[in-house]
C-alpha cells in the first residue's frame, strides 16, 4: 500500500511521546531479551557443561517470557556456578522484565566484578541506567565500554542509538542505526528506529524508505522479542497511515505473551489515541491501560500517562487529570516528555481528549 501524503506529513510530526520515549523504553524491553541472542553468545563464554541442561531450561523460560520461572532456575544455575558472569546477566534481565531495577542492577554489578571485558554485561546495565534509573551519562559510558570490548556487537549500537534517539541527537542515533543494520541486516528494529530519526529530521523520502523495509521484514520466532517486533512494526504502519495493521499487531502481540505489560500499554494508547475516529475504544483503552499498571506494579509513569489518556477518550476527566498528574510525579522525564505531559494534563481539564499524531 502506498502511503498517502497525509501520512508523509504524519512523519515530521509524530509525539515524542508515542515513539522517542515509548520506542526507547520497548526497545530497552528488546534489549533485555536479547535482540540478537547468537550474536550475544560470541561476547562470553561457553556454558559449562555440568549445568548446560539447567541453562537452557533457564534461557528457555526467559525466552518465552517467564521471568519468574527464568528467576528461579538461574538461581539454581548461580548456585552451581557462583563465577558465571552470563547466569547474573540474564538473571539481571529478567529481574527488569518485572521491574525489580535494583536487582537487575545488583546482578549486572556482579557480572562485571566476575568478568570485566563481558561486553553484554556493560550493554544491559546502560539500557537500565538509560531508561529505568534515570542515569543517561552513566549509559553512554557504559554502551561505549561495550563497543570498545566487541566492535562488532550489534545490540550495543542499537541500544546507544536509541539512548540518542531520546536525547534528540539524530546525526548520532543514525549513524548507530546504520552500523547496526550493517551488522545484521535483516533487522526490522533498526530499520524502523532508523526510519523515526529520519522522519525527525525531515528527511521523509528515507524514513518512508525505512519504514516499507521494516514491514517487509519477519519478526523474531522467539516469543519475546516477537512480541518486542510486533509492537515496533505496529508503530511502522501507524507512520505509514496503516491503523487497521497496527491494531492486529498490537493484539497479536498480547496474545503471545499476556502477561507483558507493555503490550497492554501499547495497545491502550493506541485505543485512546489514535487519530482516526474508527479505531479509538474507551472503556477497551481503560481496561488494557489498567491491565499494564497492574503488570508493571504501576513502576512507570508511561503507565499512568496511558491511563490518563484512556480515561480521558472514556469520558471521566476527572481520572484522566487524577493519573497524569501522578505520571508527572516521575522525577526522571526528559525535560521534553515532561513538556508533553504537561499539555495532555492542560487539555484534560479543558475536559479534551488527546489524539496523538504520526
Amino acid at each position: 500500500m502506498r502511503p498517502s501524503g497525509a501520512a508523509k506529513n504524519r512523519l515530521a510530526t509524530m509525539s515524542s511521546r508515542d515513539v522517542s520515549k515509548r520506542l526507547a523504553y520497548f526497545m530497552t524491553v528488546a534489549a533485555l531479551v536479547s535482540l540478537a541472542f547468537a550474536q550475544a553468545q560470541t561476547t562470553a563464554p561457553a556454558v559449562p557443561a555440568s549445568i548446560r541442561p539447567l541453562f537452557d531450561r533457564a534461557l528457555a523460560y526467559y525466552r518465552q517470557g517467564d521471568a519468574d520461572s527464568a528467576i528461579k532456575v538461574f538461581d539454581e544455575v548461580i548456585r552451581l556456578q557462583p563465577t558465571f558472569a552470563r547466569a547474573y546477566i540474564l538473571r539481571g534481565s529478567a529481574y527488569a522484565l518485572r521491574s525489580e531495577h535494583e536487582k537487575a542492577l545488583a546482578d549486572f554489578n556482579r557480572a562485571i566484578q566476575i568478568d570485566s571485558r563481558n561486553a553484554a554485561a556493560y550493554c544491559d546495565r546502560a539500557d537500565l541506567e538509560q531508561h529505568s534509573l534515570g542515569r543517561p551519562q552513566d549509559a553512554l559510558a557504559d554502551y561505549d565500554r561495550a563497543i570498545r570490548l566487541a566492535p562488532k556487537f550489534q545490540r550495543a549500537y542499537f541500544n546507544r542509538a536509541i539512548c540518542f534517539l531520546e536525547r534528540h541527537d539524530y546525526n548520532r542515533a543514525i549513524a548507530d542505526f546504520t552500523r547496526s543494520i550493517q551488522l545484521v541486516p535483516n533487522d526490522l528494529s533498526a530499520y524502523g528506529s532508523r526510519a523515526y530519526a529520519y522522519a525527525k529530521q525531515g528527511d521523509r523520502t528515507r524514513a518512508l524508505a525505512d519504514a516499507k523495509v521494516a514491514i517487509k521484514l519477519k519478526p523474531s520466532q522467539i516469543p519475546l522479542a516477537r512480541v518486542t517486533d510486533l509492537g515496533l512494526r505496529a508503530k511502522t504502519y501507524q507512520i505509514l497511515g496503516q491503523p487497521k495493521l497496527a491494531l492486529r499487531d498490537f493484539r497479536e502481540a498480547i496474545r503471545i505473551i499476556p502477561s507483558r505489560g507493555i503490550a497492554y500499554e501499547d495497545l491502550a494508547w493506541f485505543l485512546a489515541t489514535c487519530p482516526q475516529e474508527g479505531f479509538r475504544n474507551g472503556a477497551e483503552a481503560v481496561s488494557a491501560a489498567t491491565k499494564a499498571c497492574e503488570l508493571s506494579h504501576s513502576k512507570r509513569s508511561g503507565c499512568y500517562d496511558t491511563l490518563a489518556a484512556a480515561y480521558a477518550e472514556a469520558g471521566d476527566f476527572d481520572q484522566a487529570v487524577k493519573y497524569e498528574k501522578q505520571s508527572l510525579k516521575d522525577s526522571s522525564l526528559a525535560p521534553k516528555e515532561r513538556e508533553e505531559c504537561e499539555k495532555r494534563l492542560a487539555l484534560f481539564q479543558q475536559r479534551k481528549p488527546f489524539r496523538d499524531e504520526f
